[in-house]
């Protein structure tokens, strides 16, 4: 059985946590580290643009005010409002046999990994079908809709993910919110409708955090059939993400890229 690393980041910004999963990835290509599963949740809040989402569908004026951190993340897809939530990222070598054949049998094969852990919490969790990006809200809001590989239960998107390639490595991160923050409308300028739901609406008691880290951990490890090995970032890893924070995340040329 292949062993990997399971990182367990404590709550940080947004240039820093996105920051930490390019890092990670590339030292992962490298061979420098082994594939890793990250965990991790926000403070304070951050709206994260998807790579090719322009700055100017952000009333960018609005997130200071609301105390919201503003990044780029190097994934695509669209706008998500990260507070009240898990995240989780996958960092593995191109050459890995989960990162075959392409960006959508990988992505199937990852999120598969999660659904074990879903059913565990009750949530019987499905894959969407491919589609066409949208237009209007859903074209803005990843959580406007299921898309291609992305887990629903109960007509609820449970899990909004991306992927990249870095070079010789996948990285592939996504939110799985416990409830959604609403100021993500005001923030795209959009029309508040009616709430969507998250993990708070469709589990009662509601795990914690960290019982959801486990769970969701041991049924990726199950249906992947890898151990997960609880680790530290490198000091390599924390070098290379704190140049990431200075030269790109926390950059206005990088918010501000077309």
């Amino acid at each position: 059985m292949e062993s990997w690393r399971l990182l367990v980041s404590p709550a940080d910004g947004g240039a820093r946590n996105l920051a930490t999963d390019q890092a990670v990835a590339e030292e992962v290509r490298d061979g420098a580290s082994p594939p890793t599963l990250r965990f991790y949740t926000w403070r304070p809040a951050a709206l994260s643009l998807g790579y090719g989402q322009p700055l100017t569908a952000v009333a960018s004026d609005l997130a200071p005010q609301y105390g919201i951190d503003l990044v780029r993340r190097p994934t695509g897809g669209q706008a998500i409002l990260h507070n009240d939530e898990l995240t989780y990222a996958v960092m593995l070598p191109r050459t890995h046999a989960l990162a075959a054949g392409g960006v959508l049998n990988s992505y199937e094969r990852l999120s598969a990994g999660f659904e074990r852990g879903f059913a565990a919490l009750g949530l019987e969790a499905r894959q969407g079908d491919w589609r066409p990006v949208a237009s209007g809200a859903e074209g803005l809001l990843c959580f406007a809709s299921p898309s291609t590989h992305e887990l629903s239960a109960e007509g609820v998107k449970l899990m909004g993910s991306a992927q990249t390639r870095l070079g010789g490595a996948l990285l592939q991160h996504g939110s799985i919110p416990f409830a959604h923050d609403p100021r993500i409308y005001d923030l795209l300028r959009l029309p508040r409708p009616a709430s969507l739901r998250g993990l708070r609406d469709l589990l009662s008691p509601v795990p914690t955090v960290g019982e959801l880290i486990e769970v969701l951990a041991t049924g990726f490890a199950e249906a992947l059939r890898v151990a997960l090995v609880p680790g530290d970032l490198s000091a390599a890893e924390r070098m290379r993400r704190d140049v990431l924070i200075r030269k790109r995340y926390a950059c206005n040329a990088w918010l501000a890229r077309r």
